[in-house]
């Protein structure tokens, strides 16, 4: 603070600033203590100066719970000496609720210290009220609105205000949807020209009555500004001012649908009439085309629809599909006739895939135009003009019969209730009417069916291929069919009385005669093929089946049905040289051949002989179920699925399949199955001829080699060794994975020999490996390569590597690939080194014992020995003592020298 001002003067100026304040000295840490007061903070909280004076800022804020927002910012003045001002603060005050914000002046001395701060205080309740209440208006005014909204703009019903000429004043938009307007050239006009023709007179009389202050209600008609014609319920209602009609207000309400619909239902007592005379004709007379145009042409018209029609249902013969066809139609003179459409005859009815589940489930079908997406039945919609289409089923059984539909082409319109309703007894009506014509055809067709079934009897009889006679007990003819002439040249008469047994071949005669007598105690007998004598002499193979009938009074006697099978039986003896010749080729193949007739499910094997296959014998071999019985159940289905799909396909002959077989010891074969495929003219398969091969021998010797080579890739993984193949003409080596687990590097790089490998070679060596290859290679009659030199891995250390290589040539003798393998003998150079470091020292050891420890050994013997003298040459024997001592020592000293050494030795081999 300057020192301008004395103390009593800025004490004077601070009591009387308007703004409640407080002067606040800044003390340690975050303490702040009130030096003074002025009047108008003791005013506002009721404190006097002598209460809060040297006393901490928090006191006089005692029911101010955000009093830790204005510290905050007193603690920040005091850091920055800048001016601060808080946010909103809620102070209680005298039980009251009150808006404040704080403004902090810094109050500095000449070194820019801040010595005090004065705390202003702005009150803002006031304002804060008011901006709440603003915010209460604004919310009570979107709810009037919304209800504006909701009462005139959303109302369906027709809300305007028209003065007393008639001129629209303001309108919502159900009015602008009546007249076919936009809202904004409504407003511009009068209800006048809306006004019917035929009601106009009727509607000025009321809008009159309102102009003169009368509250009016009437219906009148409409045009809209499309031509459109509405039926309106409206009321009028005068608007005073000053007393006074100033205007008159309007409601109106569409009420065309309303009149139309009692309209629609006086009409229905003429459509139940004339249902009810519809069905009192189906009764009288059978239903046809002309009756049901007819009677459509007055139905449309009561429910006023454009068109109605019937489809018939029928299925397709080739695949069952339903197809729909156009019967009979009636259409209005407005619409275009459709029964010569060819697209509407025979139409897969999942074409139109809208109408497809609502029908075949006995539902109807109802559609306007504007709830269909993109597609065949809305293409149908536009190209037929249909606004609306509905679409009742008939059901005869549990079966889609046909249809009934109804075209509006002026509208879209919703197909009500109760118009649904009348047309499903109609179409119940016409259900019961095909029921009854569809009984009397099958009554007429079981009527002609009996009488094209005598006809059939008499001509199967007189003429079909069964010959027919009746013997007595001893074989004599009584009646003999007219066919004996046509197939044995025999004239019936001439056969009756004649014993049928003379005709028989001599070999036959007594089976044959034998198999007739047992019908004493049997009343059918199967006659096993014989020979029969015709008329030419010439003898025809008959199988006949004989039927006791002597106790039937209209027969009496025992009835003969004959065949002449002659043709077949010269099939069956080519059918068995055929499978003689099947037999020989299966004997050969040491396969399995088989003859499938598809038509009739008889399987022919062919196989060696009465030899077992599989382990089993030839009888079950031939059993109908053999292939069936012992495939292994996991491969029937996918089997049975290729057979199925393969024979399904009239472009597929062929058809080769692998399977697994159980053998009669209960183990499986692996076989493989070929098969050609004979059709007929229309793709349909007849017969399958194939062979089964037993592959199991195979498929052991590749699951071995297999084997074999999962134990060459594990022994190579147990192995130093890397095997490379490399391609001479390319320069391309492909690896084992042992290059990346020896080396380092991954498999994938680096394919050359000359970009990559040679350049990890050690320089030392690199020229080496080169001369050595290329001298190789060069040399025509070298097949293999051997050469020890140090590589450089991918972790930067040496490796020592003995590389070996096979040479393949051309016919010319030029190198075109080599395959070989990289050993890492790095270990054992390293072995080597040591052991003949370890034989030096011991070269050393052995000569320093031959040599070293002699000569002192040498000398403390002859110095022993000449200690034993007595006589020494005048050396006492202390001398000589000192000089056995000394070669002891030099001695020890070799011997540790020795010693030391050996130990060497020892680290360098652990």
């Amino acid at each position: 603070m300057t020192s301008t001002l004395t103390d009593l003067h800025w004490k004077m100026v601070f009591k009387t600033i308007d703004c409640p304040s407080l002067l606040l000295k800044p003390g340690d840490g975050s303490k702040f203590e009130v030096v003074s007061l002025n009047n108008a903070f003791t005013e506002l909280t009721g404190v006097c100066e002598a209460k809060l004076e040297g006393r901490p800022v928090g006191e006089g804020f005692p029911e101010c719970t955000e009093f830790e927002e204005i510290q905050q910012s007193l603690e920040k003045v005091r850091e920055s000496g800048e001016k601060e001002i808080t946010g909103v603060i809620e102070w209680t005050l005298q039980a009251e609720e009150r808006s404040f914000y704080f403004e902090l002046n810094p109050l500095k001395d000449e070194a820019e210290t801040v010595l005090y701060i004065l705390l202003s205080i702005k009150e803002i309740t006031l304002r804060k009220k008011l901006e709440k209440r603003e915010k209460q208006l604004n919310e009570e005014l979107a709810i009037v609105r919304q209800e504006y909204r909701n009462f005139v703009r959303e109302n369906p019903d027709g809300l305007y205000r028209l003065d007393l000429q008639g001129n629209f004043l303001h309108a919502n938009e159900s009015v602008a949807r009546m007249a076919d307007l936009p809202l904004d050239e409504l407003l511009k006009m009068s209800f006048l020209p809306f006004c019917a023709p035929h009601h106009k007179e009727h509607i000025l009389n009321h809008f009159q009555k309102a102009a003169n202050g009368e509250i009016t209600s009437f219906e009148g008609d409409f045009i809209s500004a499309t031509g459109k014609t509405v039926n309106l319920k409206i009321l009028l209602m005068p608007m005073f001012l000053d007393g006074k009609v100033a205007e008159v207000h309007g409601i109106s309400k569409d009420v065309t649908e309303i009149r139309q619909t009692e309209k629609v239902m006086v009409e229905k007592s003429r459509f139940l009439e004339v249902n009810a005379a519809f069905i009192s004709s189906l009764l009288e007379s059978e239903i046809n085309d002309a009756t049901l145009q007819e009677t459509f042409g007055v139905i449309a018209q009561t429910v006023q629809a454009d068109r109605m029609y019937y489809f018939g249902a029928d299925r397709d013969p080739d695949n069952g599909e339903i197809l729909i066809s156009q019967k009979v139609e009636w259409c209005s003179d407005k619409t275009i006739p459709q029964i010569d459409n060819l697209e509407l005859q025979n139409m897969p009815i999942k074409k139109v895939e809208e109408i497809t589940a609502p029908l075949i489930k006995n539902q109807p079908f109802k559609a306007g135009i504007s709830d269909l997406k993109k597609g065949e039945l809305k293409s149908i919609f536009i190209e037929q003009d249909i606004k609306s289409m509905l679409l009742l089923p008939i059901f005869l059984g549990e079966s889609l019969y046909g249809f009934v539909g109804f075209d509006d082409c002026t509208r879209e319109r919703k197909w009500k209730e109760e118009e649904v309703t009348f047309l499903k007894s109609l179409t119940q009506n016409l259900t019961n009417a095909f029921e009854k014509r569809e009984a009397l055809q099958k009554v007429r067709k079981r009527e002609e069916d009996l009488k094209r079934s005598e006809q059939k009897f008499r001509a199967l009889v007189q003429e079909g291929s069964d010959l027919i006679a009746i013997l007595d007990t001893e074989g004599y003819y009584s009646f003999v069919s007219e066919n004996y002439d046509n197939i044995l040249g025999f004239d019936p008469k001439e056969l009756i009385g004649k014993n049928s047994f003379h005709f028989i071949h001599p070999e036959d005669w007594a089976r044959v005669k034998e198999q007739f007598n047992k019908l004493q105690t049997q009343k059918q007998v199967k006659i096993a093929p014989f020979r029969f004598r015709n008329k030419k002499g010439e003898w025809k193979w008959s199988q006949t089946t004989v039927t006791n009938l002597l106790n039937d009074s209209a027969v009496n006697g025992i009835v003969a049905n004959s065949r002449d099978i002659t043709t077949i039986i010269e099939q069956a003896r080519e059918i068995e040289h055929i499978n003689e010749r099947y037999q020989l080729a299966a004997t050969a193949t040491q396969d399995l051949i088989y003859d499938w007739d598809i038509l009739t499910n008889e399987v022919n094997r062919f196989h060696r002989g009465q030899q077992k296959l599989f382990g089993y014998p030839a009888d079950e071999v031939n059993k109908k179920d053999f292939w069936r019985n012992h495939i292994h159940p996991d491969d029937f289905q996918e089997e049975k699925k290729l057979l199925s799909q393969t024979l399904s396909d009239p472009k597929e002959n062929f058809i080769k399949s692998a399977y697994r077989f159980r053998r009669a010891d209960g183990t499986y074969a692996k076989v493989v199955d070929k098969g050609y495929i004979i059709r007929d003219c229309d793709g349909r398969p007849l017969r399958l001829i194939g062979a089964t091969s037993d592959i199991s021998d195979i498929t052991a010797k590749k699951e071995a080699l297999k084997i074999a080579n999962k134990r060459f890739k594990m022994a190579m993984k147990a192995t130093n060794e890397m095997i490379w193949d490399w391609d001479i003409a390319t320069d391309s080596v492909t690896r084992s994975k042992g290059y990346k687990k020896i080396f380092g590097y991954d498999t994938n790089d680096a394919t050359s020999v000359h970009s990559f490998w040679l350049t990890k070679v050690a320089s030392a060596d690199r020229e080496k490996v080169v001369n050595s290859l290329n001298k190789a290679l060069e040399n025509c009659t070298v097949k293999k390569w051997k050469l020890e030199y140090r590589i450089i891995k991918a972790d930067g250390t040496v490796a020592y590597v003995s590389d070996r290589g096979y040479i393949l040539r051309n016919d010319f003798g030029k190198a075109t690939r080599m395959v070989g393998a990289v050993l890492d003998v790095t270990n054992s150079r390293k072995l080597l080194r040591r052991v003949q470091r370890q034989n030096e020292v011991l070269k050393e050891i052995a000569w320093e014992q031959s040599h070293l420890v002699r000569a002192p050994l040498a000398r403390i013997q002859g110095l022993v020995d000449l200690l034993e003298e007595e006589n020494a040459d005048g050396i006492s024997r202390e001398d000589i003592l000192e000089l056995i001592q000394n070669s002891a020592d030099e001695l020890d000293c070799i011997i540790r020298s020795i010693v030391k050494k050996t130990e060497e030795i020892s680290p360098r081999t652990n």
